[in-house]
């Protein structure tokens, strides 16, 4: 994550005279093909943790939907004067976050 968050402010700074935007959306525990191939299975075994519990597991104790992260893509579509941002779609959950 954090490799494509730099190269994401790196094509901002290269691109914003041109008024070419470059956001990213930092996104995290999003029910997903991703969790493919026994991945959601071996998480869970070694958190420890039920399938509610580790999509719930963050600040908000909700789940984030994929509804939610579209909804974050169309926020930065919009945002006209807006580049180099991130924007963090994950309930609140400080261990996913880019460092």
């Amino acid at each position: 994550k954090a490799a494509v968050i730099a190269l994401m402010k790196q094509l901002a700074l290269d691109y914003g005279a041109d008024h070419i935007r470059s956001n990213a959306i930092n996104a995290d525990r999003i029910r997903s093909n991703l969790f493919g191939d026994g991945v959601l299975e071996a998480r869970l075994k070694h958190r420890g943790l039920s399938e509610s519990a580790y999509f719930t597991g963050n600040l908000l104790g909700q789940e984030v939907l994929a509804s939610d992260v579209a909804d974050a893509f169309f926020f930065l579509s919009q945002a006209k004067k807006t580049t180099g941002a991130t924007l963090t779609v994950d309930g609140g959950n400080i261990g996913a976050s880019a460092r």
